[in-house]
């Protein structure tokens, strides 16, 4: 008997339709100009009035299947048609606003092969809407629902390739106008063995439509059918999970993202008995699964909101949501080394509901980072709109002995800069995370300070204390993107750039190397005679700006090839490599009857060549006795 799943296609993408005339091109458009072409496209037209049924059945490509059906009221049921025809080894679920990158499906089948995984998540690019940033910062080959980076469960749409098998049986939730996909994501998530994230390409170019009639941009599905559909998904992660970090961390999530959003300008716009709806079916949901550990780690609006379910405090619930609404900036009260926001409730509620100790908006972010010399110079900004900060610190904290710490006072607080002097700061061998410091009236204060605009510097040799590279690199970390700095253990680069020119026996050799100071290094260039061993040193000189000039006499050296390398010092460590050409390379005179030629290797790097120079062919003749003819 022959295996159902085993089919000559390769992917079967599945577009729900319903009245998507002016987008409905561009999305098939996109899964047919695929560079992997043995898919098929499967359109269900879900009852659409626009004529986007229409443009669908114009379609010749013989690899798309049409299906037309009275409308369902949301897109589960024409996404559950599909999986009844579909015969791919992999679905991919494309909506009909959305479009995918040429090679999209090319490489999200090779990484579910290559890593033997049965989901994969290509990078989405939002268009007018926001995208879980985070789960792409990198590529991971292969993770799985429970591991909290990257977060799977950041993003519950099936916009994603999954493995037919996985999903054979699973089905969408129908006549739901949105969050019909959660429960269906969340157990694909649970059934996988293994996840690949794709951060090298954009995948998914997820819209938002610009005029605003999407279902969720129209509210979404409405309160009564909207709680169960919730309630479903968070009964798949406590029936898959244990209690501890992994449950609260999802279910953390389904308050943040889909309850608690449900209290903003709709509900106060709602008659009181839609009101109601929302509340009774929100007040389920926190008696059911918030637990005191996932309270803790939410805001203090839903926790506020929380307490007011609970206690049937209707009056202040509008309270708290309408001065949520406004976007005003609360007052503080600090008191016991404790924060708490002066919002409606205050000094009703209990105060655990309003503390923001561990919230203040306490965020430095970089604004430029660059070397100058040897200064690493840090320029950040922080927006804190509450009085009574103090002057800012610039921590360095070894990661490894967390006890240990470099301060330097900061100037200015909404910008503030500082020149970290690696000729005066000798760093031990190690990562060093950055941090900037404060403390708001008896509360210390200390975060992390993030990429915001700059960019990564590079390295540059530098003195560092303790074995290693003489090395300096700032870095972002991999998904916080939070400034660290690498001393010691990254290693240099293994190539500098240089221009050669040979005159009058003279070697000179230009170029410049990443270093912090001409005082924190050496420099020395050094040329080796190719199968001799030979070498001979380039008196060389540093420039504060890491460019060098290095210039010797080269009459003296042997006829052959001499390969130039570079050696940079610090201390008792020390990194090698080699010179690699750049602009002109200038032959001349090495001495009597004799030639420079520098020149760029077959393996790409910078020798000169002392050859032997004939004699002048004039004078050949005459020692010889031969004439012109």
């Amino acid at each position: 008997m022959s295996d159902p799943m085993v089919s000559d296609v390769t992917v079967s993408v599945i577009v729900p339709v319903y009245n998507c005339r002016s987008t409905i091109a561009r999305c098939v458009d996109s899964a047919l100009g695929q560079t992997l072409t043995d898919l098929e496209l499967i359109c269900v037209d879900d009852g659409s009035t626009d004529g986007s049924g229409a443009l669908l059945d114009a379609l010749t490509d013989p690899r798309v299947t049409v299906v037309h059906q009275a409308n369902s009221g949301g897109p589960g049921a024409p996404r559950n048609a599909a999986l009844e025809v579909a015969r791919g080894e992999y679905v991919f679920f494309l909506d009909s606003d959305d479009w995918l990158g040429p090679e999209a499906l090319e490489r999200m089948v090779a990484a579910a092969r290559e890593n033997d995984t049965e989901i994969v998540i290509g990078r989405y690019v939002g268009v007018g809407r926001q995208v879980p940033v985070r789960l792409f910062r990198e590529t991971v080959a292969r993770t799985t629902i429970e591991a909290p980076v990257p977060d799977l469960y950041a993003t519950l749409a099936p916009l994603k390739l999954f493995r037919r098998d996985l999903i054979k049986d699973l089905r969408f939730i129908e006549g739901l106008l949105s969050h019909e996909d959660q429960e269906f994501t969340a157990t694909a998530y649970f059934r996988a063995r293994g996840v690949t994230v794709l951060a090298d390409y954009d995948y998914y170019f997820w819209v938002e439509r610009e005029d605003g009639t999407s279902v969720l941009q129209r509210g979404g599905a409405p309160d009564h059918d909207f709680f169960p559909a919730i309630e479903r998904v968070m009964r798949v992660v406590e029936e898959h999970t244990e209690p501890g970090p992994a449950r609260e961390r999802m279910l953390r999530r389904n308050f943040r993202v889909e309850i608690m959003p449900r209290f903003g300008a709709g509900y106060l716009a709602s008659d009181d008995a839609d009101r109601r709806v929302t509340e009774e079916g929100a007040l389920a949901l926190v008696r059911a699964h918030m637990t005191p550990g996932i309270a803790a780690r939410l805001s203090p609006f839903v926790r506020q909101v929380a307490h007011c379910l609970e206690h049937g405090s209707r009056e202040l619930l509008r309270e708290i949501v309408a001065f949520a609404e406004s976007g005003e900036v609360p007052a503080l009260d600090v008191r016991d080394g404790h924060a708490y926001e002066r919002t409606p409730g205050y000094g009703t509620l209990p105060d655990s509901c309003f503390d923001v100790t561990d919230r203040l908006p306490f965020k430095p972010a970089l604004k430029a980072l660059e070397w100058s010399g040897s200064r690493l110079v840090i320029t950040g900004v922080l927006d804190f709109p509450h009085d009574g900060l103090s002057p800012l610190s610039l921590v360095l904290r070894d990661r490894r002995h967390p006890e240990r710490e470099l301060s330097f006072p900061l100037e200015g607080i909404a910008e503030f800069r500082y020149g970290l002097d690696l000729e005066g700061v000798r760093l031990e061998r190690g990562l060093w995370d950055v941090l900037v410091t404060a403390d708001f009236r008896g509360i210390p204060l200390a975060e992390r300070l993030a990429e915001g605009e700059a960019g990564e510097p590079g390295l540059r040799f530098a003195q560092v204390a303790g074995a290693g590279q003489p090395t300096v690199r700032p870095y972002f970390t991999r998904v916080w993107r939070n400034l660290s700095i690498d001393a010691g253990g990254a290693r240099g680069p293994e190539e500098i750039a240089a221009t050669a020119q040979v005159e009058r026996g003279e070697l000179t050799v230009h170029g410049r190397i990443p270093a912090a100071g001409r005082e924190a290094v050496t420099l020395r260039l050094v040329g080796r005679l190719r199968g001799d061993g030979a070498t001979r040193g380039l008196g060389t000189t540093l420039a504060e700006d890491g460019t060098f000039t290095a210039v010797t006499s080269i009459r003296d050296w042997q006829i052959g090839i001499w390969r130039l390398d570079f050696e940079v010092a610090a201390g008792d460590a020390a990194a090698r490599g080699s010179c690699v050409p750049v602009g002109s390379l200038e032959s001349g005179s090495a001495g009597v009857r004799r030639k420079g030629i520098p020149y760029l290797t077959n393996g790409g790097k910078l020798a000169i060549k002392i050859a032997d120079r004939p004699l002048m062919p004039r004078i050949v003749r005459r020692l010889t006795g031969q004439r012109r003819r």
